[in-house]
């Protein structure tokens, strides 16, 4: 009895050890500057700067130059990082449309899509994919 008992601890011990190993990284990950573009029912190319705070909290800014149109720069309204996935939500300069981004960190590539929804509807009025590389 004792025996089965200190091997099932052993193998628990070791099962929870690797789940600890397997968990997610922190969001630091996503920290950092990002070049890439988009592609979908409009195309450019952005910069976005990543920021985390001492307390852990991520930041950011967008700088977007649209193929067609001018380019405008944004404070990020939300970014949250949960292993090696990244979320971010930001507007358009009026506040008309809010933008998500989805994407997966990969070492420095970052690889997801978008989706614009304009805010009075609620409808979704554009969606595409967007890649990025770390600066």
């Amino acid at each position: 009895m004792r025996r089965t008992m200190f091997v099932s601890l052993i193998v628990l011990t070791s099962c929870l050890g690797c789940l600890a190993y397997a968990q997610p990284k922190s969001a630091a990950n996503a920290a950092g500057t990002w070049a890439g573009d988009w592609t979908g029912g409009s195309a450019g190319k952005f910069e976005m700067t990543i920021k985390k705070d001492a307390k852990g909290k991520l930041s950011a800014s967008l700088t977007a130059t649209p193929g067609k149109g001018g380019g405008y720069t944004v404070e990020v309204k939300s970014v949250e990082a949960l292993g090696s996935k990244l979320t971010c939500k930001f507007e358009d300069p009026p506040g008309e449309v809010e933008v998500t981004l989805r994407a997966v960190i990969r070492g420095s590539s970052l690889k997801g899509d978008y989706s614009v929804r304009a805010k009075a509807s609620g409808e979704e009025v554009e969606k595409g994919v967007v890649t990025a590389s770390r600066k």
